[in-house]
């Protein structure tokens, strides 16, 4: 190590003393002296082998993304491969304005240039056509143009030559593929769909992938112009297909991943239509209870199975419109056709529409003849009604050639006795007809008599159809008994991606532009991520759901990673989706499993080495949905947990609103960015017709027209919330007039306000429960149990589940949790009911937690209700109460424990808590938790307290490990304090105490070892430290081998004992063995290897070898930029070592860019107002004091304190620190009463922190003392600061130490010039002693000692001393 120069004395400026310490003090030194750079300098730290970084090498990139495309994408960009832009001319979106307004143009291979070799069109273009015609053929479908894109653009440079005969040649295989399209029965319905999207594809100027023209063909001809717009549009027509009945798959459509079986079933697997049929007038009020009570009942119970169910209700499913022309039964039986094999069918005393006695129906025979187009057998049953055809085509008709499952099929026959009395509506008076609804009914009993189910009134069959719904889920989806947590929020995300990949239409081209753009950056060794931005309910989740499921349908063979923030309770907390992403992958890819870090730092430091091994294994597309719905907490919004470069292979799509704080940061990023608009009118139409029809209903063309013309129904949550209206209105008749009273609502939550209206006047005198039971979703944190909510509500058990069916579009359950479905509700429910203002309703809430047995849902709500209500007081009594301690301390709500503390620090937290604890019988464990966790806060004094308790608990007994471990604790705690002389016999205990339990020779005595080693050498020790050192190096070498990563620590940790020592040989020595031992380990490229290098290149350093310094910085920045790409933290520290190596060659120039790069990073990573950002700050302010650059030195000094003041608080130590280095500029400045003051300042912080007598006030008592020198003040004032200082240092350190050198030092220069010439003469001297015993075999510090010493006789007259001095300084 570099140690502290020495201060050469030079009367010329007698004001020239050594102002700073870099010991133990920050990276940087902070005044603009010549000292070196204490980051640099001072930085071996003990090279921790940290587990999230021991992964695989980095190795060549594997297949992965490069083969992301299938069908029509896939051809197009293996075939036009050479055309793709280079990844460094990838187009990315500018930052700020631009990212939020305008849509990037998605990086398609562009045509080349023209070409005039006259091979080119032969061994590329032809061939390319003709392998696309032959594909297209082979799979039967028309999705792969895009080689003909590529062959007629390149041609175009040709032209000039046989522009007529290229013309009609391209022409005529665009024409065989497009009838090859066309002319397929199977793609019917895709043509037809992709004829709806036309007026859509073609106002795509603004987001649609450009054509790069020739630039030498200036003058195109029209026909190319069409020819190339229709190859774009058959490239999008694979993403324009109609949504496939879902019922309709088979297995060839079942998606085959990596471990399917654990993650997901297919699509078509895991969705369920019901067709109910039944009579109309008479069986109104049972259909209502099946839509509006048994329905969501069953909804909610598919949604924790994650199956996806719709039920088809007819009741006014078919317009007028389409009654007249005929379309009645048609429609109904394809509806049958859809829902196989679930047929429910309820029959009471009414047979249905049907002919009368003695007449035709004219409407009814037209009916049966459009029918029977489709349906030939119908007309055998002309004289039946429609409900006995209904139930002929589900079950009975068995020569239909469909396979009839009956275990699926279920008929409800009500009682006769309920229709008596109630008119012809409820019951047939002709007997004829009466006859045939009785031979039916006869004809089921007959079939199938297992399965009828008889009910009385129309609320018995609640009960009934509800169970025999549940039965055929268990029987088709069984529950697991006993899933994961992992497992559990995997199926809430799959869940939530069905519910949202059902209906999707107008997004074609989104789909094209993601699937193009993942495609392009397959071919980069750092895929750029996307970022999909929208407003809220603008469809960002629906374009990802639906973006997913093709691309897993399409490449089984890529690992795809979704996570949806805000789909559950857990979905939204940092610390729980980056668990779930890293253990996910590892699951996925068998990765060497790893101790997960129970913080979010250690999990986003754990994250890239996650992804670099994935990469490896064959890389993966994570999706993560919704960023700017994470939890504020841990800084999450400033996105230093996401990597800031992605390793090959590896590929992240992610959205989020365009005007929110983690839009900026990906603005900062410059990632590349999808514009989600706003749904154009036919788009709008193409979702109304579409929802409509999967719910088996239709609007008449003027209400759609009403629907799509309003401009509030762009949003298509806007849209999309109208049609869940319109599904649940009872009445046809006044459906028109609904619509119109939702059009006139501006935006979603005033529309929702409205649905919420609607609500309470369906519950009348009872609505205040829907005010109630929403006010409390919103006070609470994560939403209610419905048991709690039951009981809060103080809600009949009938009357709650009305309420709950009710509320069923606006409420999502979350891992059992009721909340809100989406903000939209959380913004109408607040301005409806503003329950923030309800001050009883939040206390009926926290005295319901406060009374319950569970203890963690009263750790979840009782604290958070307290501090939003400001009750900090009552706050500080429940988080300090043992019981609800130790749940708050445990990693799951640990980040939380520290929000509440530090809310209510006046209540003084730590005193209750520790007076809690001494008053309580507490066991050993819990005891050290709650010291670890109040020494994490810096409450020392309180966790010393309490770890004494512990220690004196175990030492009554015989559990040695806890012993060791309580002694251990102790010994760290005192030496975060540099309470040296009491660490030290903790330390020593704790080895003992672990040799006794696992013998001299084992890993935990080596930790020990170790541990009492770097105590021993922050303490000056060096003698102490050394063997400890070397043992832990024996004992790791024996039980683990030269070549493992322990014992690499343990040869890294010699060689900085060494340098500190000036043994530079050994220290050499023993980096170059850390090196190769990590090389060995981790191969060449990996973090632990950079930090070796940093250590070796600090030791050049301290030589002056600036050259090979440069050298090893540099290498280790690559390592970094290699594994975690350019901009990653763990660069900029690299940046920050290699910029100061400049600093010390004097190549500020070369530094300067490097300090600003690091900063930047920093601030991408961090956000501006983060502890490493200051830190940087600091650094870079140390170079302007070294250009003598005052005024932006004290700039950049007082933005590092403003950060460190508002984030770590003003009596932390490096705020402490940060008012040193302001004070210094000012001291230099000659504003020598402000640099006083804030000296003082920062004295009494450190005092008050760690009191009187601590090392880190020397530093301050030092640099006060170097001002008053500068102002002339008295000895008397001066002295007894330097006196204080050597007083603690010697108190810490014992006689011998460097920094106790370079005070004597400084009192010399005092006395001299006070003209004290034998006092200055007895300091050089006793620091000349202590330098000799500190290196006795010299040392360069020594050596400027002597020179110094000297140069103080020479200004005497002493010359004989003089030449001695100087004799010592070449020895």
């Amino acid at each position: 190590m570099a140690t502290q120069e020495a201060f050469e004395l030079t009367f010329n400026d007698p004001l020239t003393i050594d102002s700073t310490r870099s010991r133990g003090q920050e990276r940087l030194a902070s005044l603009p002296h010549r000292e070196p750079l204490d980051f640099i300098c001072a930085q071996n730290v003990e090279a921790c082998s940290l587990s999230h970084r021991d992964m695989l090498d980095f190795v060549p990139r594997k297949k992965g993304l490069g083969g992301v495309l299938s069908g029509a994408a896939r051809k197009m960009f293996s075939a036009a491969v050479d055309f793709v832009q280079s990844p460094e001319d990838t187009p990315v979106i500018p930052p700020s304005e631009e990212l939020q307004n305008s849509c990037v143009e998605v990086p398609v291979p562009d045509p080349v240039p023209s070409i005039s070799e006259p091979d080119i069109f032969a061994e590329v273009a032809e061939p390319l056509q003709a392998q696309n015609v032959q594909g297209l053929k082979s799979e039967g479908k028309g999705v792969s143009l895009f080689g003909h894109y590529v062959a007629v653009a390149n041609n175009q440079g040709k032209r000039k030559e046989n522009s007529v005969d290229e013309e009609e040649r391209t022409g005529a295989l665009l024409h065989e593929v497009t009838t090859e399209i066309s002319g397929s029965g199977a793609d019917t319905e895709r043509e037809a769909y992709f004829q709806q999207q036309q007026s859509l594809l073609t106002s795509l100027s603004s987001s649609r992938v450009r054509v790069v023209h020739s630039v030498e063909n200036e003058h195109e001809h029209d026909s190319d112009e069409a020819l190339l717009s229709a190859f774009e549009r058959a490239a999008i027509l694979e993403y324009a297909t109609p949504p496939v009945p879902l019922n309709g798959l088979n297995d060839s459509h079942t998606v085959e991943r990596k471990k399917c079986s654990s993650r997901q079933s297919s699509v078509g697997d895991r969705c369920v239509r019901v067709f109910i049929s039944s009579t109309f007038k008479d069986m109104a009020t049972e259909r209502e209870i099946i839509i509006k009570r048994v329905m969501p009942t069953i909804r909610k119970a598919c949604a924790k199975r994650g199956v996806t169910i719709c039920e088809v209700d007819l009741r006014w499913g078919i317009t007028t419109e389409q009654s007249l022309s005929g379309n009645t039964l048609s429609i109904c039986l394809n509806e049958v056709d859809r829902c196989r094999p679930w047929f429910f069918c309820i029959l009471g005393e009414r047979y249905g529409w049907c002919h009368p006695e003695n007449s035709q129906d004219p409407l009814l025979t037209k009916t049966f003849a459009h029918a029977s187009a489709q349906f030939p057998w119908v007309m055998n049953f002309t004289d039946r009604s429609i409900t006995e055809l209904e139930i002929r085509h589900a079950i009975l008709n068995k020569s239909g050639g469909r396979a009839v499952n009956i275990d699926h099929t279920h008929f409800f026959f009500r009682n006769p006795a309920y229709a008596k009395g109630r008119g012809p509506d409820y019951e047939e008076t002709s007997p004829a007809v009466l006859s045939k609804v009785r031979k039916l009914k006869d004809t089921i009993q007959q079939q199938l008599p297992t399965n009828i189910h008889n009910y009385n009134e129309p609320y018995n069959l609640e009960c009934i159809l509800c169970e025999q719904v549940m039965n055929l889920l268990d029987m088709d989806f069984p529950e697991d008994s006993s899933p994961s947590p992992l497992e559990r929020e995997r199926q809430v995300h799959n869940a939530f991606a069905l519910s949202r990949a059902r209906v999707y239409v107008g997004g074609a081209h989104y789909l094209f532009q993601l699937n193009c753009f993942i495609a392009t950056q397959a071919q980069n060794s750092h895929p750029t991520p996307i970022v999909v931005i929208g407003s809220s309910g603008s469809g960002k989740s629906a374009l990802l759901c639906n973006y997913v499921s093709r691309f897993e349908k399409e490449n089984p063979e890529t690992f795809v990673l979704s996570h949806y923030i805000g789909c559950s309770s857990l979905s939204t907390d940092l610390g729980r989706m980056l668990c779930r992403l890293i253990t996910e992958i590892i699951d996925n890819f068998n990765l060497p499993s790893v101790e997960l870090p129970n913080d979010t730092e250690g999990l986003s430091a754990l994250l890239p080495s996650i992804l670099l091994g994935a990469s490896t294994k064959g890389g993966m597309l994570l999706v993560i949905d919704a960023l700017n719905q994470l939890d504020e907490k841990d800084n999450s919004h400033e996105l230093h947990w996401l990597p800031l470069q992605l390793p090959p292979n590896v590929q992240l799509v992610t959205s989020v609103l365009p005007s929110c704080r983690v839009a900026d940061v990906l603005s900062q990023r410059k990632w590349n960015a999808l514009n989600v608009q706003p749904l154009e009118e036919q788009a709008r139409f193409e979702l109304v017709t579409a929802y409509m029809s999967e719910c088996s209903k239709s609007l008449s063309s003027s209400q759609i027209e009403r629907l799509i013309q309003t401009p509030q129904s762009s949003n298509p949550l806007f849209l999309r919330t109208i049609l869940d209206e319109i599904r649940v209105h009872g009445t046809y008749e006044t459906l028109s007039a609904r619509i119109e009273q939702c059009l006139k609502c501006e935006n979603i939550p005033d529309l929702l306000s409205q649905v919420l209206a609607r609500i309470e006047l369906d519950f009348d005198v009872n609505s205040k429960y829907v005010a109630e039971l929403m006010s409390l979703i919103w006070l609470s944190r994560k939403g209610l149990l419905e048991s709690e909510a039951l009981s809060i509500l103080d809600i009949p058990p009938v009357l709650w589940s009305e309420l709950q069916l009710a509320l069923s579009d606006l409420l999502a359950s979350q891992s059992g949790f009721l909340n809100f479905s989406h903000d939209f509700v959380r913004q109408a429910v607040s301005t409806r009911y503003n329950p923030s203002s309800r001050r009883e309703l939040r206390t009926k809430f926290i005295r319901f937690f406060q009374n319950q047995e569970s203890v963690e849902r009263k750790c979840e709500e009782v604290p958070y209700q307290f501090l939003q209500d400001s009750n900090l007081r009552e706050l500080a009594l429940f988080i300090t109460a043992p019981e609800t301690f130790f749940i708050l301390s445990s990693d799951q709500y640990l980040f939380d424990l520290y929000k509440y503390f530090r809310a209510c620090q006046a209540e003084r937290p730590a005193t209750l808590l520790v007076q809690n604890m001494m008053s309580t019988t507490v066991s050993h464990a819990n005891l050290r938790q709650t010291g670890k966790f109040l020494q994490d806060l810096a409450y020392y004094s309180e966790a010393e307290t309490l770890l004494k308790k512990a220690l004196s608990i175990v030492k009554h007994g015989s559990d040695l490990g806890a012993i060791a471990d309580i002694q251990d604790a102790l010994g760290y705690l005192y030496r975060v304090q540099a309470r040296y002389e009491e660490a030290c016999p903790m330390y020593n205990e704790s080895l003992e105490t672990r040799k006794k339990l696992h013998g001299e020779e084992s890993r935990e005595v080596a930790a020990s070892m170790c541990s009492l080693a770097i105590l021993f050498r922050k303490m000056g020790q060096y003698d102490k430290a050394e063997p400890l050192y070397a043992g832990s190096c024996v004992i790791r070498k024996k039980l683990l081998g030269l070549n493992h990563p322990e014992t690499g620590m343990s040869y890294n940790g010699l060689g900085c004992l060494y340098q500190d020592q000036g043994k530079d040989k050994l220290a050499e020595e023993h980096f170059d063995t850390a090196l190769k031992i990590r090389e060995r380990c981790h191969g060449p490229n990996h973090p632990d290897v950079a930090m070796t290098l940093s250590n070796f290149a600090s030791l050049y350093l301290s030589q002056a070898r600036y050259d090979e310094a440069e050298r090893m910085f540099e290498r280790a920045v690559h390592i970094y930029e290699d594994i975690f790409g350019d901009s990653h933290p763990d660069v900029a520290h690299a940046l920050a070592y290699l910029a100061g190596v400049y600093v010390e060659k004097g190549k500020y120039s070369q530094a300067k860019p490097l300090f600003e790069r690091a900063l930047e990073i920093k601030k991408q990573a961090f956000g501006i107002k983060h502890p490493e950002v200051a830190q940087s700050l600091s650094d870079y302010g140390v170079l302007h004091a070294r250009m003598r650059d005052f005024k932006t030195a004290l700039t950049l000094y007082k933005q590092c304190l403003d950060i460190r003041r508002e984030v770590l608080g003003a009596e932390h130590p490096d705020t402490a620190q940060s008012m040193n280095n302001v004070a210094a500029i000012l001291t230099d400045q000659g504003e020598y009463v402000a640099a006083e003051k804030m000296f003082r300042e920062a004295l009494e912080t450190t005092e008050k922190k760690f009191g009187p007598t601590h090392p880190n006030i020397c530093q301050t008592l030092l640099k006060l003392a170097n001002l008053f020198q500068r102002q002339g003040r008295s000895v008397e004032e001066t002295l007894p600061l330097y006196k204080r200082s050597l007083a603690i240092l010697h108190q810490y350190y014992g006689e011998v130490h460097p920094d106790i050198a370079l005070t004597l030092n400084d009192m010399a220069v005092l006395c001299y010039r006070n003209n004290q010439i034998s006092e200055a003469e007895f300091m050089y001297q006793e620091m000349v002693t202590v330098y000799q015993k500190l290196f006795p075999n010299g040392h360069p510090d020594a050596s400027r000692a002597c020179r110094n010493v000297a140069a103080f006789y020479s200004a005497i007259g002493n010359s004989a001393q003089e030449s001695k001095f100087l004799a010592l300084a070449s020895s």
